[in-house]
């Protein structure tokens, strides 16, 4: 009797301490700062910052050539394209995909190894010449083309009204779509002369940014309206994309027991 009590006092106790660990495990992951995120958000006075920007392509024969070409589809043979990069598959390709561009595209460092990288840059949304000073060139970098991607994660759908500012031809996808084409620059590195309404799903919208310029200012912004002020964008504020990108975030759950509401901490 004695044996079987004790016996039955040690099971009870080993479970109290595999709940008790449980419990402390999951309220440390709760308080971890791992798990702290804080995204970007847009309105009316704040403009987006951090983007996964693709390395400069350097002498594109000014925008009026460059702005009829597609160098993500050329540099990995139209595997991906403007139009698929913002898409779920297409944006989960790009994250091992290699772009290959021809020699003449690079200098200063940019795809000095056959391969355009991408990487998240910040942009200083008062300059000027932010297209090639985000990646370290120097201002008055001519006959450039830049290309940006975030990824907008809405509550709803919704109508909303983008603002994009750009020297020179700038372009804009959205889920698919081109939804912006305008060859002529805005006068202004936060002026905009043609506020656009766009379409936004419940979920991850992936938007892509291209604009080529052929000489003085070389500036790239967007900024959307008050009332999407509560909208999550990534990279985070400090500069992490893949890890939230929307889709892949939650198809690596099976992994990290986490989905995209999971990680925001706010």
């Amino acid at each position: 009797m004695c044996r079987a009590f004790a016996f039955h006092t040690k099971a009870e106790s080993n479970m109290q301490r595999r709940m008790i660990l449980g419990i402390t495990l999951a309220a440390g992951l709760a308080a971890s700062p791992a798990f702290a995120v804080t995204f970007q958000h847009t309105g009316d006075d704040g403009w987006i910052e951090q983007w996964l920007s693709m390395e400069v392509v350097m002498n594109n024969g000014g925008f009026n050539a460059s702005g009829l070409i597609d160098f993500i589809s050329d540099g990995t043979d139209g595997d991906i394209t403007h139009e698929s990069v913002t898409t779920a598959k297409g944006l989960r390709k790009l994250e091992t995909a290699e772009v290959k561009l021809d020699d003449k595209y690079s200098d200063f460092g940019m795809g000095d190894d056959g391969v355009w990288d991408w990487e998240v840059v910040a942009i200083d949304t008062n300059d000027g010449d932010n297209m090639a000073t985000s990646w370290g060139l120097a201002a008055g970098s001519d006959d450039i083309e830049w290309h940006g991607i975030i990824v907008l994660e809405s509550s709803k759908a919704r109508s909303a009204t983008m603002h994009p500012a750009h020297d020179d031809w700038a372009q804009i996808w959205i889920n698919g779509e081109q939804v912006y084409d305008n060859s002529a620059w805005t006068g202004g590195v936060r002026t905009v002369t043609r506020p656009t309404d766009v379409d936004l799903e419940s979920g991850d919208n992936i938007l892509l940014f291209k604009c080529g310029e052929s000489g003085g200012s070389a500036y790239v912004n967007l900024h959307f309206e008050d009332t999407e002020s509560d909208i999550d964008i990534v990279p985070t504020e400090d500069g992490e994309f893949w890890r939230y990108a929307g889709g892949l975030a939650v198809e690596a759950q099976d992994k990290a027991a986490t989905t995209w509401g999971g990680l925001k901490a706010r």
